[in-house]
């Protein structure tokens, strides 16, 4: 059910608007995280390593739907912050996903669990999290 569901709102909203379910998901850890937003704090709520997190950026970046920056106290770290555009554009395709979603799932329970499950079953482990044998 998952697997379609992505798929279908891949299709109908994603797609259309020019953006990757990877984009749209580091789109709204950003917009939903503290601002500014570390990079690997998004990587860490998108459940994906940092390299995937970093394409998502650059193409964010590219859109003029956020902003990079490097704080003076570190060097090493990015932060992320939403451009006005990037709130309006997160918000357009929140909205966009909810009727894809209420559509397809229309018992608001149902949604619930199903988001409660997707949360916890992730394609990557959290960072911090052992993996492998004995994890």
């Amino acid at each position: 059910m998952a697997a379609y569901l992505r798929g279908e709102v891949e299709r109908t909203v994603l797609e259309p608007a020019g953006v990757s379910w990877t984009t749209y998901a580091a789109l709204t850890a950003i917009t939903d995280g503290p601002h500014p937003i570390r990079m690997h704090v998004v990587a860490d709520a998108m459940g994906t390593p940092l390299g995937t997190t970093r394409s998502a950026v650059t193409r964010l970046e590219r859109l003029g739907l956020i902003s990079r920056s490097t704080p003076s106290r570190d060097h090493r770290q990015v932060e992320l912050a939403a451009t006005e555009p990037g709130l309006q554009r997160a918000e357009q395709l929140r909205s966009a996903v909810a009727v894809v979603e209420a559509r397809l799932i229309p018992d608001p329970r149902t949604r619930h669990v199903l988001y409660v499950v997707a949360n916890r079953v992730r394609p990557y482990p959290r960072r911090g999290h052992r993996q492998g044998r004995g994890a």
